[in-house]
């Protein structure tokens, strides 16, 4: 079965910081959304590949989108669930979706 890739748009999808750096060997960047869906039955949480950022910008209020790629088949429930948006750990507002 062929994985599902579809595009998430908002503001702020990056977050308000890029994270942290120590010297040259850390480089902990934040600044990108994830994709969390929790199934509406079981509570359970899986989360989505994302890619494609058409900004890494952290400015407010700055509009962006990304491209997100569903688990396989086998990897996520499937039925009525929740997706949130997630930047710097912070959630969006819940998008009700249905994963077949």
């Amino acid at each position: 079965m062929t994985q599902q890739y579809y595009v998430v748009q908002g503001k702020q999808l990056n977050g308000i910081t890029s994270g942290a750096t120590y010297g040259d060997d850390v480089q902990a960047g934040t600044n990108f959304p994830l994709v969390r869906i929790v199934n509406g039955a079981t509570k359970h949480v899986f989360y989505a590949r994302t890619s494609g950022f058409s900004t890494r910008s952290v400015a407010p209020k700055v509009a962006s989108s990304a491209t997100f790629q569903v688990p396989a088949a086998g990897l996520i429930e499937t039925g009525p669930s929740s997706l949130y948006v997630v930047a710097n750990g912070v959630p969006s507002k819940p998008v009700a979706v249905t994963v077949n």
